[in-house]
């Protein structure tokens, strides 16, 4: 059996998201979020194309809501429509994502 290896630790939580992507606000909900990236779920009826992104996480009434930059790596259309997105750029809500999950 193989160990998967990643940089950062995944965290499963579900927080409401809002993903901006190819000009449209789409809702969505975490499945799973880490400081390298995030996976999404959504109701979409249409896949989400590979190419940049922007998520908006709501993280709590402290930090409030947490703007993240980053690239679809996959998105997958079946029953459930996960979006996996890999976080590209370093910015405040990344700082501010840090001190959330080091709560956790």
């Amino acid at each position: 059996m193989t160990q998967e290896k990643r940089k950062h630790r995944r965290f499963e939580m579900e927080l409401p998201v809002t993903l901006r992507a190819h000009g449209k606000l789409i809702p969505a909900a975490t499945l799973d979020i880490s400081l390298g990236g995030i996976c999404l779920l959504t109701d979409l009826q249409h896949e989400i194309k590979n190419g940049p992104v922007e998520v908006v996480v709501d993280l709590n009434s402290d930090l409030r809501d947490v703007s993240l930059k980053g690239k679809v790596l996959r998105s997958q259309n079946s029953i459930e429509k996960k979006v996996a997105i890999e976080f590209n750029a370093p910015s405040s809500g990344l700082k501010n994502l840090k001190t959330f999950l080091s709560r956790k």
